[in-house]
């Protein structure tokens, strides 16, 4: 079995020009424990080689890109009668189907793929003489992979990419922008209390597990941007006197991404949701008073800021390591912004729609969700417009119940849950009630 070893602050003075701070440097053993000098020189030369180690990409970008080519040479090693120099079509169309097996969304499965054909690419780079991979249709008979290169043009840059047959029917979430729903929600929340990450949960992690879920709920943000919260920003919106439904205002929420690049956001969100963030301040500052950060998300043992990919893939794994594993493979944290962009357009809809007809009433409200979300262009925004007309119709809100933040509207969708699981017979009397009042006790 190839083994990814990490060495932590290595003294490696072929890298020594960058980067400056410490890191840790990814390395290949093969299955007999030896190095893995082509794996091991492939990942170098992504990285940048000896001089431009961890410019571009950063050191744990690297560290990711290796994990992703570890899959790749187990797959192969586990596999009868494979190798990386045997590798055709019809092996990727095997090895789509074992990371299915993971449990991960299909942008995933692209994502690791295309990292895997790199990987060919480099070989057949280096090795003319074989026949593995091509891009082109002339003599393409003569080998064993076919892929497809396709640019993709953002921020007005272009980027090449490759595409390979056995991609078909993998629809990437972004694609489908597909949100969480309510139901969904309320399982990704009781996650925390099921799942092996954390078999015996303390407060504290339920509360930053509430904390990360409803903050990505409120704000819309990537994960790149919640990670940069800090306290002094959710301080600064707390309102003790107000009620649990007012709205308060979140100021300086980070843009990390797109034409709005290095802008803040303002958004209004419950105050319901301030006092839950709120506990949670209390609780870590309570266990670490003399933190010299101001982060919002901390590591458990030591209150040191957890970075952005920790955060992406913590969440990730509580999920995939949960019973809802299997209900939720489809959702991940951009889930929450498809959520946020959904529920605004809808919530928008409605208070227009009340006033009477308005011919531009589409428009009017895509204008409104921009000015939260700071999307460039309209036409990215038109997508959600069915998926809001189709919540409304399927939910028939009421224009105060549209009003309602995610934490009531989630709390009172609970409690109808409950009542169907006791009138089914799934729960006795005592516990639906038991449950019923601590959800109560909450509110």
């Amino acid at each position: 079995m190839t083994d990814l070893r990490i060495a932590k602050f290595p003294d490696l003075s072929f890298l020594k020009v960058l980067p400056n701070e410490p890191y840790n440097y990814p390395y290949f053993l093969d299955s007999n424990g030896r190095f893995d000098w082509e794996a091991n020189l492939y990942l170098l030369e992504y990285s940048g080689g000896n001089l431009l180690y961890g410019v571009k990409p950063v050191p744990s970008t690297i560290i990711a890109h290796a994990q992703s080519i570890s899959i790749l040479l187990n797959f192969i090693e586990k596999s009868e009668n494979l190798s990386l120099l045997s590798f055709s079509d019809e092996n990727f169309y095997d090895y789509v189907s074992h990371l299915k097996k993971r449990i991960i969304d299909n942008g995933s499965i692209k994502t690791h793929c295309r990292k895997a054909i790199d990987y060919f690419l480099y070989l057949q780079k280096n090795y003319t003489d074989l026949k593995l991979i091509t891009e082109t249709a002339t003599n393409s008979k003569q080998y064993q992979i076919h892929v497809t290169k396709r640019i993709s043009k953002a921020g007005g840059k272009s980027k090449p990419y490759y595409d390979h047959k056995s991609f078909e029917g993998l629809v990437k979430i972004t694609e489908e922008v597909d949100y969480i729903r309510d139901d969904e929600f309320i399982d990704w929340l009781d996650a925390i209390n099921h799942t092996k990450e954390h078999p015996s949960p303390s407060l504290i992690i339920k509360l930053r597990w509430e904390a990360i879920s409803y903050l990505l709920d409120a704000t819309g943000s990537r994960i790149s941007e919640l990670k940069d919260i800090t306290r002094s920003i959710i301080k600064a919106a707390y309102n003790p006197l107000a009620d649990l439904d007012d709205e308060v205002q979140i100021s300086n929420i980070p843009v990390k991404k797109g034409k709005y690049k290095g802008k803040s956001r303002t958004i209004p969100v419950s105050n319901g949701t301030i006092q839950l963030l709120m506990s949670y301040i209390n609780e870590i500052e309570a266990l670490w008073p003399n933190m010299d950060h101001d982060k919002l998300f901390v590591n458990m043992k030591n209150g040191k800021p957890l970075s952005g990919n920790y955060l992406k893939n913590y969440t990730l794994s509580v999920i995939k390591r949960s019973k809802y594993a299997d209900r939720l493979r489809h959702v991940n944290n951009h889930s929450f912004r498809h959520r946020y962009i959904t529920l605004n357009v809808a919530k928008k809809i409605k208070e227009h729609g009340s006033s009477g007809p308005i011919t531009n009433l589409l428009p009017l409200a895509l204008s409104a969700v921009r000015k939260l979300t700071l999307h460039a262009s309209p036409d990215t925004m038109n997508t959600y417009v069915h998926l809001a007309q189709d919540y409304n119709n399927r939910y028939r809100l009421k224009n105060e119940h549209a009003m309602l933040s995610s934490l009531l509207k989630i709390d009172l969708k609970k409690l109808k849950r409950i009542k169907k699981q006791y009138d089914s017979g799934k729960v006795t009397e005592q516990i639906a009630f038991s449950n019923m009042l601590e959800i109560i006790n909450n509110l």
